[in-house]
């Protein structure tokens, strides 16, 4: 035995056969989960900050919908309101949601082109000044959007009537019955000045005390003798004749339907509450007739009694016609017709309304806001 001392311990163990798995290199272990790396927090605000935008503008669009279904159910139910009402009319709640609408589109549009432009030059509005005017600048936009697009909704898509397109001041009457009682109104002609017959309402603070008493007299025994004519068929019965509405012309719709009476037209009574030449019908949804004033007629060539001063104003009607069929072709241009027409000019007439104040009584264009609220 050699000097040479061994540790003592424990045998080594043998090596394993060829072909143990035990035999394999031991190698460390993976981990048993997978692991990602953090996002991006540029990415991620970015995100977030067209995510708003776009839900500005998509809450636009909805509201901008919303409100042209709003607008055309109003003008569905009233024909006449496009007559009455302005472009932008704060009354009309679909016009204030469709202007807020497109104000809104504009904002989330300009507002995600905004952050797409700053975030390529690696800009963004940190201090407030800044921020100011860029939120500045979008609501500039906003703004001159929503007028724009109100206005142009407005201007083409409020011809609901198709003879307001030629009569914006209302005063519609049916072309059948106003050629046959002479009072025909504008039903295919251009509007011009000789259809404005002055201011719409008169002033009644310019009559005198027996002018306004005398005026007073005539609207309240005009609504108290035409009672009996409410209903369309007693009128018809008393020899007022009603034309039938389709033969106005295609896709023509009439507001205010005139119905002469042709006995009392050709008596010699002026002014007779018992015996008006026209009633005035209003024609409203469902076609339901709603009897909503008379109309007196003078003599052609004579001028009508002014018993009430500048509160009971006459007027007349300017045509150009066929000289074979007298079918009304237009109107007159500086009291001329074109060649091969005839002019014509109608005698003086008069409406009295069946409203609640003496002003809009005798309002020589049909006084819609009063008419409604009188017959509500």
């Amino acid at each position: 035995m050699d000097d040479t001392t061994q540790p003592i311990g424990p045998p080594s163990p043998a090596p394993p056969p060829p072909g143990d798995p035990a035999a394999a290199p031991h190698l460390p272990s993976s981990p048993t989960s997978t692991s990602y790396l953090p996002a991006d927090p540029v990415s991620v605000s970015l995100t977030s900050r067209l995510l708003r935008m776009v839900l500005v503008g998509a809450a636009g669009l909805v509201l901008l919908l919303v409100g042209l279904a709003w607008d055309a159910v109003l003008h569905a139910r009233d024909p006449g309101l496009a007559a009455e009402e302005g472009v932008f009319a704060l009354s009309n709640p679909g016009h204030l949601l469709a202007g807020i609408g497109i104000a809104l589109v504009a904002v989330g549009l300009a507002g995600a082109l905004a952050v797409l432009v700053l975030q390529a030059r690696g800009l963004r509005p940190r201090s407030t000044p800044a921020r100011f005017g860029v939120a500045g600048a979008m609501l500039t936009l906003a703004l001159v959007a929503g007028g724009t697009g109100v206005w142009a909704a407005g201007a083409g898509g409020h011809d609901h009537d198709p003879a307001a397109a030629h009569d914006p001041l209302s005063h519609v009457h049916d072309s059948a019955t106003a050629a046959e009682a002479g009072t025909g109104g504008d039903a295919n002609g251009p509007e011009t000045a000789e259809h404005t017959h002055g201011p719409n309402v008169p002033e009644v603070a310019a009559a005198t005390d027996e002018e306004r008493a005398q005026a007073e007299a005539l609207w309240k025994a005009s609504a108290a003798n035409a009672e009996q004519w409410r209903d369309p068929d007693a009128a018809a019965a008393a020899g007022f004749r009603f034309k039938d509405k389709d033969e106005a012309g295609p896709e023509r719709r009439v507001r205010f339907l005139h119905v002469p009476n042709p006995a009392w037209r050709a008596d010699v009574r002026v002014l007779d509450p018992a015996r008006p030449e026209t009633l005035v019908y209003w024609d409203g949804p469902g076609d339901r007739l709603t009897l909503v004033g008379v109309m007196y007629t003078a003599a052609r060539g004579a001028s009508g009694p002014a018993i009430g001063g500048p509160i009971t104003r006459w007027h007349d009607h300017e045509s150009c016609r066929d000289p074979a069929t007298r079918a009304k072709l237009g109107r007159p241009v500086n009291g001329a017709c074109p060649e091969g027409q005839v002019y014509r000019r109608s005698g003086e007439m008069m409406h009295v309304w069946f409203t609640d104040d003496l002003a809009t009584a005798f309002a020589r264009r049909a006084p819609l806001t009063a008419l409604r609220a009188a017959n509500s």
